[in-house]
């Protein structure tokens, strides 16, 4: 695309943006929706305190392999949302991202800290029969949460995320959408959601052996936050490389984070923050000093 190319693409990013910020935004409405929920330290302040309880927030693989991380990371965020709630949470899966990745197994549901009384599944024979019934389901406002696993990316756009959002902001429930399909992608997708996540996945820690061998700790990943909507008529901060303002964050391959699941309290561990260290503490008494 040529820079004047390039120019107008970003002012209709701005455009759309200020649009949405105002559409159904008024203050009335802010001060009647749902507190976020807190995700990370180190993400938090970017995302205006935490998750959006009635916002649409996408979920994007790093790679082709990280497909079963960005599906475990939004099963973790849903998680969260169902502490919030008694309700219970929609996991809808298009029905081909199922036969390429495995259909979802109970047992690793429950140790992933979601019981299993309270999800309902959906499978969904293509991406605009997902849409539909996570539209459906988000106007509502019956479930905690509703998760949709996507591989067509190709009927995923705009106009999708927008009804999606505004379906989500009717409910009050969040909605989750993973782009299976889109791998790579978090930052050439255009969409009204209000997050938007790179996962990729990262070696968990070690259990103690069994029976001579080890076994795999708790779920983890990379987390890199691509996209946060500031709400209050500011618009949208894209978290790109190079932009600055006090909308936008510098994202880029070194600002993902590293997040490790605590699937019984059902919280992320928090990132590490290093202090110096003071010093060791001498009550001894000074040595004398020498003679010249």
């Amino acid at each position: 695309m040529s820079p004047g190319g390039r120019a107008e693409a970003a002012r209709l990013r701005r455009v759309i943006a200020g649009i949405e910020a105002k559409a159904g935004d008024s203050s009335a409405d802010r001060a009647a929706r749902p507190a976020p929920v807190p995700l990370a330290r180190a993400l938090d302040p970017a995302l205006g305190g935490g998750l959006a309880a009635d916002g649409l927030h996408e979920i994007v693989p790093a790679s082709a392999q990280d497909g079963a991380a960005a599906l475990a990371f939004a099963l973790a965020l849903a998680a969260r949302f169902l502490d919030r709630r008694p309700a219970s949470a929609l996991l809808i899966g298009e029905r081909f991202a199922s036969l390429e990745h495995g259909a979802l197994y109970g047992p690793g549901l429950a140790a992933h800290g979601l019981p299993l009384s309270r999800l309902v599944f959906v499978s969904a024979p293509d991406a605009l029969a997902a849409f539909w019934a996570a539209e459906e389901a988000l106007k509502s406002g019956a479930p905690a949460a509703v998760v949709a696993e996507i591989w067509d990316s190709r009927r995923y756009g705009l106009m999708a995320s927008r009804r999606l959002l505004l379906a989500a902001r009717k409910g009050g429930t969040p909605a989750l959408v993973v782009l299976a399909g889109a791998p790579g992608q978090a930052d050439a997708l255009s969409t009204a959601a209000a997050t938007r996540f790179e996962i990729a996945a990262a070696p968990s820690a070690r259990r103690p052996a069994v029976a001579g061998r080890d076994l795999p700790g708790p779920f983890a990943c990379a987390a890199r936050l691509v996209k946060a909507r500031r709400e209050g008529g500011l618009g949208e901060a894209a978290l790109q490389p190079g932009r600055g303002g006090p909308e936008t964050l510098h994202a880029g391959p070194s600002r993902a984070v590293r997040l490790e699941w605590r699937y019984e309290e059902r919280t992320f561990d928090e990132p590490a923050i290093s202090f110096a260290l003071a010093a060791e503490a001498d009550d001894r008494p000074r040595a004398a000093p020498g003679r010249r």
